[in-house]
């Protein structure tokens, strides 16, 4: 069956949309944690930090530059602060992935139904909608984050640095997201190019 690759993909994408949902939720309950009984152990708040000794890692005849490393750093006691701020940190670029992965299932379930539904107005918002919830969302996920560690790195670091690089992810999600509105607007416009053709007939 021409559908039966979709329905695997929408199965599997619909798999890792519920395993996402319980990892926000754990999440959560580790946030909350932080906030009024303090960090469990083997958790706490990743910050990067900079000027990282490495003594001895890098090969003769070469030389490292700008070192960067996480540290897993453990607030003593209740910290609601920070754990808000922790909670900016990765909360919302979750969500993004989430509504945009929840988008692309919705968009695959209607299509299952054949090639007419695949393309059609319904799809074409589906992909308009996820190209804006991986630009917006990615951009402002990354500048809450940026802010957020930032706040977290002068309070729990005696060393900190305002000015790390955006995340890895964000480029690539920028530009999943302007594909996803460039398909749509191909699916849109070659819906309206068969309505006029089917108007003639």
């Amino acid at each position: 069956m021409p559908t039966r690759w979709i329905t695997r993909l929408e199965t599997l994408l619909s798999i890792g949309l519920a395993l996402g949902c319980l990892g926000v939720l754990a999440g959560l309950a580790t946030n909350v944690l932080i906030a009024f009984f303090g960090a469990p152990a083997g958790t706490g708040v990743p910050l990067r930090v900079p000027a990282v000794p490495v003594p001895g890692a890098v090969a003769p005849g070469a030389s490292a530059g700008a070192v960067t490393a996480e540290v897993m750093v453990r607030p003593e006691g209740a910290a609601p602060l920070e754990s808000l701020l922790y909670l900016l940190m990765w909360l919302p670029a979750t969500v993004t992935g989430l509504l945009a992965l929840f988008t692309l299932v919705r968009a695959l379930r209607r299509a299952r139904s054949g090639d007419r539904a695949l393309f059609s107005a319904v799809t074409a918002g589906h992909l308009r909608r996820l190209g804006w919830i991986l630009i917006c969302g990615s951009i402002g996920s990354a500048v809450l984050g940026w802010a957020a560690e930032a706040i977290l790195s002068s309070m729990l670091l005696t060393d900190d640095r305002l000015f790390f690089p955006p995340p890895a992810a964000l480029p690539g999600a920028i530009v999943a997201g302007v594909a996803a509105l460039g398909v749509s607007e191909i699916v849109r416009r070659g819906l309206a190019l068969l309505e006029e053709v089917e108007a003639t007939i």
